[in-house]
């Protein structure tokens, strides 16, 4: 809703020269946002510190965040390869070697799929019958391959999430969200595509078929068959990971039972995480200061570590508060 058009896809923002000896930072932001949502984020990241910002640069994602995380997921991985093929095709470059992805809300359920490993869990996840014909079940693989088949990014060694739901949001339930829900229009050619995956499930019992085509809000649902099995995907070994995760009100004793007003900690937490921690703050925990200094702080670990997925590289600078509780070493 607004007065320009609506974006048709993923667009990957470039905000300086592309420079092949720095780090790459690509962020992703989440539901109902924009780039926007990183400003004081760079700024405090880019602008006062001298040594992130002559080792890093930043790329950001905007995308249209009506459409289910699966085709938003898909749709991003291929802009971002379009734009590495652009500037490095042989991914020879640290930029394109290097990269270290934060996601924010929905865009760090988003970063934790480009460094997963699908196998087989989210083409279970459908609802195809067991007894569906061998030729339809092919026909629907096709379709839906892009969405349910991949493996991690190679380029992307470190990867940082922020109030993301992985295991979804009660607040997807809301009388208000189901009401703003119907107000989401998709963009015509996923119409059509819904139409012929709903024509491939169609059988007898009403229930195996796709009544109607969901949206990004849907898939937040703690109950939606694609998060919960997106949640349980192995991240790539490669990949060193590490959650900051808001809270409200909370006492140590009560951790679990935590929640940023939109996000409870259950669902952000990630086992096997390299650092976990928690803020004070409500859902947009990326603007609180403990939040900026945490990036920096990782970010600065990143650059000195050259990217290593040695554990022996891996050292907690001081003053960095972790909360030991809840976060699991990394095996």
């Amino acid at each position: 809703i607004g007065r320009t058009p609506p974006l048709s896809g993923p667009e990957v923002l470039v905000m300086q020269p592309f420079d092949p000896e720095r780090i790459t930072i690509v962020m992703i932001h989440g539901l109902a946002s924009s780039p926007e949502a990183w400003v004081n984020v760079a700024n405090a990241l880019m602008g006062y510190d001298e040594t992130l910002r002559t080792r890093y640069q930043i790329w950001q994602v905007y995308y249209p965040t009506n459409l289910p995380i699966a085709v938003s997921h898909a749709e991003i991985r291929e802009a971002l390869r379009d734009v590495m093929d652009h500037f490095d095709p042989q991914r020879r470059s640290r930029a394109t070697r290097d990269m270290v992805l934060v996601g924010h809300s929905m865009g760090g359920v988003i970063a934790r799929l480009l460094v997963s490993s699908s196998g087989q869990d989210l083409w279970n996840a459908l609802p195809v019958p067991t007894d569906y014909p061998v030729a339809e079940r092919q026909a629907l693989r096709e379709e839906m391959q892009s969405y349910v088949e991949f493996e991690p990014m190679p380029e992307f060694t470190r990867a940082i999430f922020l109030a993301a739901p992985h295991r979804g949001s009660p607040a997807a339930h809301l009388p208000i969200v189901r009401w703003l829900t119907r107000l989401i229009r998709l963009p015509s050619a996923l119409v059509q595509q819904h139409q012929r995956l709903a024509s491939l499930l169609r059988s007898n019992s009403p229930a195996n078929g796709l009544r109607r085509l969901p949206t990004s809000v849907d898939d937040l649902s703690e109950k939606n068959r694609f998060l919960s099995a997106a949640a349980t995907l192995p991240i790539s070994p490669r990949v060193r990971y590490h959650s900051v995760v808001g809270v409200t009100g909370h006492s140590p004793s009560a951790l679990e039972a935590s929640t940023d007003g939109i996000v409870p900690y259950w669902s952000s937490h990630l086992d096997g995480a390299d650092s976990e921690l928690t803020v004070h703050s409500t859902h947009s925990v990326q603007d609180t200061p403990e939040a900026m200094h945490e990036l920096a702080r990782i970010l600065r670990l990143h650059a000195a570590s050259g990217g290593s997925t040695d554990s022996a590289s891996f050292a907690v600078l001081p003053g960095h508060r972790e909360n030991a509780d809840s976060c699991s070493p990394r095996p």
